[in-house]
């Protein structure tokens, strides 16, 4: 029991660390783009929300804020499931893993930029890794519901192909259609979902494994 116990507060101290994180740089992120720019403030929500990195941390934000203050809601019991937060832990893994295979090279941050870059990017993706591998009792999760967990990036990305022809804005490089055509940012779209894919196969399996 006292083992419990313990690995339950160390599973709260993780969360309350990505909790604070996110409660520091999504505001922050906002801020930032409200700043010098000529976006009113629903302009700029809309810019904010439609990068993928966002959306994802802010699941991330709700999920570490009904896990740790949510008690007994059933939103709660939604997010407290394995699979729940297995299916979070590979979006926040791709935030990570486009960012820092794809895009690092390509930015040059600096100051809060810099800082909140880190925290969304690798930080958060790292930890709430972390908290899933050691502090989520693992279940035996059907492959079958990556069918489900892909319906997320699917729609992303089909909001961001029709938002980009509307506004001629596409948040990442690699669906840019203006500069790289509609079949290759497709292409680069479809290469994306595999990449959800496969690391939704590695967790699923590594929950099994645990199970055993």
């Amino acid at each position: 029991m006292e083992i419990e116990n313990t690995t339950k507060i160390k599973g709260e101290i993780l969360l309350g660390i990505i909790f604070a994180l996110e409660l520091y740089a999504l505001p922050v992120q906002f801020y930032l783009l409200l700043k010098g720019s000529e976006f009113t403030f629903f302009s700029a929500a809309v810019r904010f929300f439609s990068f993928f990195t966002i959306l994802t941390n802010t699941i991330v934000f709700f999920c570490t804020a009904l896990l740790l203050f949510g008690g007994k809601c059933r939103l709660n019991s939604f997010f407290r499931k394995c699979t729940t937060i297995t299916a979070i832990t590979v979006y926040i893994l791709i935030v990570g893993m486009v960012f820092n295979l794809l895009l690092r090279q390509l930015i040059d941050l600096k100051g809060h930029h810099l800082i909140v870059s880190e925290i969304f990017h690798t930080v958060v993706p790292v930890l709430f890794f972390f908290y899933w591998l050691f502090f989520v009792s693992p279940e035996k999760i059907s492959f079958k519901v990556i069918l489900f967990w892909l319906v997320y990036p699917i729609i992303y990305i089909i909001y961001t192909l029709f938002h980009g022809i509307l506004t001629n804005f596409y948040p990442y490089p690699f669906i840019d259609v203006t500069k790289l055509g509609m079949k290759t940012a497709l292409s680069n779209g479809f290469f994306v979902l595999i990449a959800f894919v496969i690391l939704s196969i590695i967790l699923i399996s590594i929950s099994k494994i645990r199970t055993r």
